[in-house]
């Protein structure tokens, strides 16, 4: 997937239960993501330097929660209920879980953001380590590891959370179809 993919999505209840390992899958943001993405626009306030200004017209420290109601989040299952041993390797940002690497494809294939703000998210993060997953959780990571906030920043996401999966992009047109995505 890439910024600006038009999706169609399959909505039906229970998504998680169809979802498989590897699974692309759209959810809403988990409390914790949620109350880090408030705090943050509580403390900016439209003030500082560059990162703030960019927070600021992504729509953080207007003094509104920038994630509506309808906000949804894409990312890739890697981890499913009962994994075990889920840790970040803290030089390299990779994910191991079960004692071996997560699945999907290179996440080094984007370019990073030049202010590294994925690093500040990343030091206090409530996912890099992990004993195990209950059942009601999952872990996901976003295919851009150097700009992705994903469960490496805010821990397990809760399978209610996950509303559906994508199964075909219809923009751009040269890019329509469906397929592994």
């Amino acid at each position: 997937l890439r910024k600006g993919d038009v999706l169609v999505v399959e909505k039906l209840p229970r998504a998680f239960e169809r979802t498989k390992r590897g699974d692309v899958v759209l959810f809403k943001p988990p409390p914790a993501l949620q109350e880090m993405i408030g705090a943050r626009a509580a403390a900016d306030g439209g003030r500082g330097g560059a990162a703030s200004q960019g927070m600021k017209k992504a729509g953080f420290g207007s003094g509104v929660n920038p994630l509506g109601g309808s906000s949804l989040f894409v990312k890739r299952v890697v981890g499913m209920p009962g994994d075990v041993n889920i840790q970040m390797d803290e030089t390299t940002k990779d994910v191991f879980i079960n004692g071996d690497p997560a699945v999907g494809p290179r996440r080094d294939l984007c370019e990073d953001e030049p202010l590294r703000l994925i690093d500040r998210l990343l030091k206090d993060g409530s996912g890099k380590s992990i004993d195990r997953l209950g059942d009601g959780e999952a872990y996901v990571l976003g295919d851009c590891k150097d700009v992705s906030v994903d469960s490496r920043v805010f821990g397990t996401l809760p399978k209610d959370n996950i509303v559906g999966r994508p199964i075909a992009r219809i923009w751009p047109p040269n890019r329509f179809g469906g397929g592994a995505l």
